[in-house]
């Protein structure tokens, strides 16, 4: 602790005491008021003036002792801290202070693993694994970022490899069935009134919907003769079986089509990125309810019928308007769900509602020079964002993802992409997590702690069983598997696609 952070803590120490402090001062005044108006003689004034200064100098004493004790504990105790974390990052390599590493020696150490491979596997034996000791001790908060150190005390941090549970909300559950309402549309309605008006009134459309729980696992068979070499059981169950379950579960919660034993994944039911920027909304006559002036000139505000799921900055253009006043392409200020300004004019018209049409496209329809993989993800998280959520999470195959790193602007600058020191893949400061479980050439970019969860029926179980067949061939069967449950609560979270149809959306046309 630096001589600052001494007399930090120092001044804190007197602040707390404050109040005792202020009390020894009253009682000096009061003294001195009692010696000025001839209320106590001098012997008593010496008297009573001793008393009140020694219970001063042992309170400071005490004060000081306690003070100097604290820091004395805390200077101890940060020592012990730094020598953990500089053993931690010592072993980092070996990953023996990892969670289920140590959860695996525990096992080793029981009476019950000890018994089963003194038994020759003739004994029965089952040892369960924490639920967190396959996401590295995840407790919800996102392992995605870089802590302050002392770099004299770590030398370098563990590189971290995410899988998607890591970017989602992730807890358990006792019911290996789930209910729950899923958001299938908004109704925005958001607005300014009088201090009496009625407020309009905003929706969101949801329906019932259920999933179950879906078994993820497998097992290896290893010879009896094997099981009694621990540090081969440990490193292969370390690195091979939960490696396997961690990808086939990522798998599942991209691919998953919802039937049998599969549960639903995230391209079953997101928006695909280039359906998005291609299908344009249309408004057919009777669309458009009325139109008003708005701010003095050079704006008109228009009124839709119904909602048209606009986002502000939308291009919508008009056609079969009054003397074609109003026919092209107009930029959208929406400002409610069927409300909106461009800048135009007003020039009233009353065929508004009879014949007026419409269709609107997105604003990065064929208008990205140059598009390229980044580009197409940026757009993605502005998907997400114009529908007022954030997206937290990508989702690549590890060979986009490095195409994506190694990309070069014409200076031979690497773009808007890093990584962290912890080994992890930002772009635009978002976390991507690599995977093959997702194809090269497609993604997925959305707000995963918000959009939906992975709830754990049953944790992580390692098992060693044995059956007359196993036994004939003197080996034993460990098996590793998980139940979990995926309920989406809203889809309008995410959106995904393939880079080459993507692309083609959002590139702009060269000029001839």
């Amino acid at each position: 602790m630096t001589e600052e952070e001494k007399k930090a803590m120092l001044e804190s120490v007197k602040e707390q005491n404050k109040e005792q402090i202020d009390g020894f001062k009253q009682e000096f005044k009061a003294l001195s008021d009692e010696a000025r108006k001839g209320l106590v003689t001098e012997e008593e004034y010496k008297q009573k003036f001793s008393d009140i200064a020694a219970k001063l100098e042992k309170f400071d004493a005490e004060k000081f002792e306690a003070f100097k004790g604290s820091m004395e504990k805390l200077e101890t105790a940060l020592k012990e801290q730094g020598l953990k974390l500089k053993n931690m990052g010592e072993n980092a390599g070996s990953k023996a202070s990892t969670g289920l590493r140590k959860e695996i020696e525990e096992i080793q150490k029981s009476d019950d693993y000890k018994e089963f491979v003194d038994s020759n596997g003739k004994k029965k034996a089952s040892f369960n694994l924490k639920t967190v000791d396959i996401t590295s001790d995840y407790t919800g908060t996102s392992l995605v970022h870089i802590t302050t150190r002392d770099p004299k005390v770590v030398d370098h941090p563990q590189v971290t490899r995410l899988n998607i549970r890591d970017l989602l909300t992730v807890m358990p559950t006792d019911l290996p069935y789930l209910a729950f309402t899923e958001v299938y549309d908004w109704d925005r309605a958001v607005g300014v009134n009088t201090e009496n008006g009625q407020l309009a009134e905003s929706a969101f459309k949801v329906r019932e919907s259920t999933v179950d729980a879906k078994r993820i696992g497998t097992f290896v068979t290893i010879s009896k003769r094997m099981i009694k070499s621990a540090k081969w059981v440990l490193n292969h169950l370390m690195q091979r079986l939960p490696a396997q379950v961690k990808y086939y579960e990522d798998f599942q919660l991209l691919w998953g089509d919802g039937t049998g034993n599969n549960v639903t994944g995230i391209f079953k039911v997101a928006d695909d990125f280039a359906t998005v920027i291609n299908s344009a909304i249309s408004g057919a006559a009777g669309s458009v309810t009325s139109i008003a002036a708005y701010d003095g000139t050079n704006k008109t505000l228009v009124t839709l019928t119904d909602n048209q799921l606009l986002n502000n900055g939308d291009t919508i253009t008009f056609a079969n308007t009054t003397g074609t006043t109003y026919d092209g392409a107009h930029v959208a200020k929406v400002i409610s769900p069927t409300q909106f300004i461009i800048e135009q004019d007003y020039t009233a018209d009353g065929n508004v509602l009879a014949n007026w049409t419409f269709v609107v496209n997105s604003p990065f329809k064929l208008a990205i020079d140059a598009a390229q993989q980044i580009d197409v993800l940026k757009v993605a998280k502005t998907l997400v964002t114009q529908q007022e959520y954030t997206a937290n999470g990508i989702v690549l195959n590890p060979v986009d993802a490095t195409l994506i790193e190694t990309l070069k602007d014409t200076t031979e600058q690497y773009l808007d992409v890093n990584r962290l020191e912890n080994g992890i893949l930002t772009i635009s400061g978002i976390p991507v997590v690599e995977t093959t479980a997702m194809p090269a050439g497609n993604f997925a970019v959305g707000d995963w702690a918000m959009a939906a969860a992975l709830l754990e029926f049953s944790s992580l179980v390692l098992e060693f069983s044995e059956s007359t067949d196993e036994k004939l061939k003197n080996q034993v069967v460990a098996i590793i598997q998980e139940e979990v449950l995926f309920p989406i609560y809203n889809k309008y979270m995410f959106v995904v696609g393939d880079f080459t149809t993507a692309i083609a959306a959002i590139l702009k046309p060269a000029e001839i």
